[in-house]
């Protein structure tokens, strides 16, 4: 298993993007921001050397547990629930904004 670990780890990683265009070559720290970042997950598709051809990662036994690092598990929580409370604050500004411009239009008639 030793051996495998160090293979993943030393791995050049391609994947595919949402809209299936080539993304890399990637090392495995690049993997991980992209996953911190929402940009891959476990069913998005990779290949590496050794690979005939792209499958998602979580087929790929020894990558998910090295791109999901205790680390990267924090950094995507704090990241996701940085992002809600940024989104609420928006969503709340566009029902204000949307009260705002509903009176204008009732004015103009």
């Amino acid at each position: 298993m030793r051996g495998r670990t160090s293979a993943t780890k030393k791995n050049i990683w391609y994947y595919r993007d949402r809209l299936l265009c080539v993304r890399g070559p990637c090392t495995l720290p690049v993997l991980r921001e992209c996953w911190v970042k929402g940009i891959i997950d476990e069913n998005t598709l990779i290949w590496g050397q050794g690979l005939q051809d792209y499958i998602p990662v979580k087929n790929v036994r020894t990558l998910l547990p090295q791109i999901r690092t205790p680390e990267v598990r924090f950094a995507t929580w704090i990241s996701k629930h940085s992002l809600a409370r940024q989104l609420n604050k928006v969503r709340q500004l566009r029902g204000e904004n949307r009260l705002r411009e509903s009176k204008q239009v009732e004015n103009m008639r």
